[in-house]
């Protein structure tokens, strides 16, 4: 918008003093007025996004958080017309893709696909982490779900129920995998080991795919993983389960009984997944895309796929997401400290 032409004045022609300051107050009100109007993000105009928006994902292509990833993508992207495009940056715990979403501009166009080790416990585990801490440098988004999980054991580990699989962890050395530091597997193992009494040995991976790809082949023994991840492995029986850790059965697993129906309590364990942003991101384009998220997540192809995935949803504006997050923050911290688990 252009500034109205002001007619510049000489000595011999100056406006009268109460002309004069009536004129300049009302330019700097249109200035100041104008500048509120830029000030706008493009979002004010209905226009967001007017170009592609990526969502980063801290972990490689395979595993559960990239599907999650994608199937919102898909849904984002026909719904703005607009490409989303999903960039795998793996790494520490999904640390390293959600320090360069820090990095990126704070307008809304770079997000971060992420869970409850990334985002709450990994900066619990580490304290020489100074990356960010979750609740000052992010903001929430929205919330993608919340997966419960289910133990699984390799194909010929000879335990098929609960009570088998602690008598056979008692008497050998237990190997379980983790694609995460501070994720559901790591620390739903830490909980079971103690609630059972057993001890277990983690053997870390850089993602769900290959831990998969060794627990069918018998180089680890267990893992605690999402419905999406095993379930199909199970009914092919490459793998067995043994438990959902789960107040009630699994629409995913219905054959597949809880921890409290074996006369196991204490140990029950689920994982978030959602959208955050920088924290400096305006709070508008938050709110927008928050809203186009749970128009996707509401939709019946997404309701459809969720189903599919084992994951539990229930819409949410950002504050509400963002309770979450502080209280799976606080519970992971209760579990880290009870067991020992921080390294120096």
């Amino acid at each position: 918008m252009n500034a109205p032409r002001i007619a510049h004045t000489t000595a011999g022609t100056s406006l009268p003093a109460n002309r004069r300051r009536a004129l300049l107050g009302a330019l700097a009100a249109f200035v100041s007025g104008s500048g509120a109007l830029m000030a706008q993000p493009v979002l004010a105009q209905g226009s967001f996004p007017s170009k592609p928006v990526t969502i980063v994902v801290g972990y490689p292509p395979g595993g559960p958080t990239d599907i999650y990833a994608r199937a919102l993508g898909e849904g984002l992207s026909a719904l703005w017309k607009q490409p989303v495009v999903i960039e795998n940056k793996a790494g520490a715990s999904g640390t390293i893709g959600a320090m360069q979403v820090l990095r990126a501009p704070a307008d809304g166009y770079t997000l971060s696909f992420t869970n409850n080790a990334t985002n709450g416990a990994y900066e619990q585990l580490n304290t020489k982490f100074t990356g960010f801490k979750t609740l000052k440098d992010f903001a929430p988004v929205g919330l993608f779900g919340v997966v419960p999980t289910v133990l699984v054991v390799r194909g010929n580990l000879p335990a098929r129920n609960m009570s088998e699989f602690v008598t056979y962890a008692k008497a050998n050395r237990v190997t379980y995998g983790s694609s995460a530091t501070g994720s559901a597997p790591h620390l739903a193992s830490e909980l079971l080991a103690s609630a059972t009494n057993i001890e277990m040995t983690l053997v870390p991976y850089r993602g769900a795919a290959p831990l998969i790809t060794d627990l069918i082949g018998g180089q680890i023994d267990m893992y605690v993983g999402g419905p999406s991840t095993v379930m199909d492995h199970v009914r092919s029986g490459r793998i067995r389960a043994l438990a959902v850790l789960h107040p009630t059965r699994l629409q995913a697993a219905p054959g597949v009984p809880t921890l409290a129906e074996q006369g196991i309590r204490g140990a029950d364990y689920s994982s978030w997944f959602g959208v955050v942003a920088s924290a400096a991101t305006p709070a508008a384009v938050l709110d927008a895309i928050n809203a186009d998220m749970r128009k996707v997540m509401d939709s019946p192809a997404m309701k459809a796929k969720l189903e599919q995935f084992g994951v539990e949803y229930t819409s949410s504006d950002r504050a509400q997401f963002w309770k979450v997050v502080q209280e799976e923050i606080e519970r992971s911290g209760k579990v880290i400290r009870e067991k020992k688990l921080v390294a120096e």
